[in-house]
């Protein structure tokens, strides 16, 4: 292993206007954003990153993720979103993340599971392929438990979207932080004035791209408990499940 490389990457934000709800806090897919980024540079210095694979015509593809959250940054406040390697297996890779304040409490932990794709044949790549790709030594997964399989819900989807250029990322079909953005749409206004977000765990299980319908499913799972799919042509798509606990009136 180069000893230039560097085993974790860290990235500073400030929480800008336009990545703030209707309560100045900062909204989750900014977060991601911030993650997905920072995932991106540190693949790049790695030597694994989109223009490396690009030109094997291969792409890294996010297949699970789980976030916890102990408080959403304000708009104005700086954060630091730390990300590194956090082990790999037969199925995936697997990449962790913190992200803390400005007094260095950590604020959110996340943990990411990849693979690799063919972007021409859409397919996805033999892990012999990509398991021998040297990396630094893997920090601790920010979480004991593996990050599991979902089961579905039976509920009837919503009106169909199509989905449309600007749903569309590098990869040409729907970005991630998209499909988060449309499971928590789902819930009204009223819902999230009164919850606050604790955790989201999900599942990206195929591919939506341009000239696709989709429509979102949500239905409660358990106290403060929401299941959430996204089907299209009767497939799902994505599967989550998020976690909220009532505000206290103020």
């Amino acid at each position: 292993m180069d000893s230039n490389l560097q085993p974790e990457w860290s990235t500073e934000h400030t929480i800008c206007s336009f990545d703030v709800d209707p309560q100045l806090t900062a909204r989750l897919p900014a977060l991601c954003g911030f993650m997905q980024e920072a995932a991106y540079h540190h693949a790049e210095h790695l030597g694994l990153g989109h223009s490396q694979l690009s030109a094997q015509s291969l792409a890294w593809v996010l297949s699970r993720q789980r976030i916890e959250i102990s408080r959403l940054p304000a708009w104005g406040e700086s954060i630091k979103v730390r990300t590194w390697p956090s082990g790999r297996d037969r199925l995936f890779f697997y990449r962790d993340f913190e992200i803390a304040d400005e007094s260095g409490g950590l604020i959110l932990l996340a943990s990411t599971a990849w693979f690799v794709i063919n972007t021409e044949k859409r397919e996805r790549v033999h892990s012999d392929f990509y398991l021998n790709i040297d990396l630094p030594d893997v920090g601790a997964h920010v979480f004991s438990a593996k990050l599991e399989r979902l089961k579905g819900c039976s509920c009837e989807g919503g009106d169909p979207m199509a989905v449309n250029y600007g749903d569309l990322d590098m990869n040409g079909h729907v970005n991630n932080i998209r499909y988060i953005e449309w499971v928590l749409s789902s819930l009204p206004l009223e819902f999230h004035q009164t919850h606050s977000f604790e955790s989201l765990e999900v599942n990206y299980l195929a591919e939506a791209v341009y000239g696709h319908d989709v429509s979102v499913c949500t239905e409660p799972a358990g106290s403060f408990t929401w299941a959430h799919v996204i089907r299209a042509k009767g497939d799902d798509l994505f599967r989550a499940r998020t976690v909220w606990q009532g505000k206290q009136a103020s």
